[in-house]
């Protein structure tokens, strides 16, 4: 007999709308100055809105900062560490803020010369204005639960997945994987869902392989 949790999982999705700050950056410099200023939802932004953009490829830069380095400073190395960088690896945005702060004023210690971008090629500092929407969307059982995610949207995992990861402050817990865990009494399902790299597949393609790994348990 299917599990039954006590209390069901709570579809929520989520809606982003992106805000100039009026701060940018034309070097290096300037760009490692913006970021020790940046609050959470500046650092959340650059750092993750190319996971809902880029729904069906992978980027070769996973985020606003390594991509300006490499594309508009022609940093190459650099780049690629701040791209290699796991946030899931931190459970803080301060946490993950400092060591993309540490692998830039490391580099810079080696390299007294960078490049000055013209101001059209500027790095202009945003901030995400996140609003949170119940969908209306339960689950009491695992099948159910799979039947809800998939028909939900990519922005819905983003939300549970993702933002989860900042909300519980958990390098191993997500939303998904909580419920599963404790309602359904499945420890390792849950593991197997924390344990995929988002990093490495396209929303679309994480979303199809948390519903392949929960059928399984069904």
């Amino acid at each position: 007999m299917e599990n039954r949790a006590n209390y069901p999982f709570k579809f929520y999705t989520r809606l982003t709308l992106p805000q100039l700050t009026g701060a940018y950056a034309l070097n290096l410099k300037e760009l490692l100055g913006g970021i020790k200023k940046s609050d959470d939802p500046i650092i959340y932004y650059h750092t993750h809105h190319y996971l809902i953009q880029h729904r069906y490829h992978i980027p070769s830069s996973p985020n606003d900062f390594a991509y300006w380095i490499t594309e508009r400073l022609g940093e190459d190395l650099l780049g690629e560490e701040i791209s290699s960088l796991d946030f899931f690896n931190c459970k803080t945005l301060d946490e993950y803020k400092d060591e993309i702060i540490d692998k830039i004023t490391a580099f810079m210690s080696e390299n007294k010369k960078t490049k000055n971008v013209e101001m059209g090629g500027r790095f202009n500092f945003m901030r995400a204005i996140t609003f949170i929407m119940n969908t209306g969307k339960e689950a009491y059982t695992l099948k159910e639960f799979v039947d809800i995610l998939r028909h939900i949207t990519v922005f819905s995992i983003y939300y549970h997945f993702f933002e989860s990861h900042v909300r519980l402050r958990s390098a191993e817990l997500n939303d998904f994987s909580l419920w599963i865990k404790d309602e359904i009494k499945l420890p390792e399902l849950a593991d197997k869902i924390a344990n995929l790299d988002p990093y490495t597949l396209t929303i679309e393609k994480f979303k199809e392989d948390i519903i392949k790994l929960t059928e399984n348990y069904i």
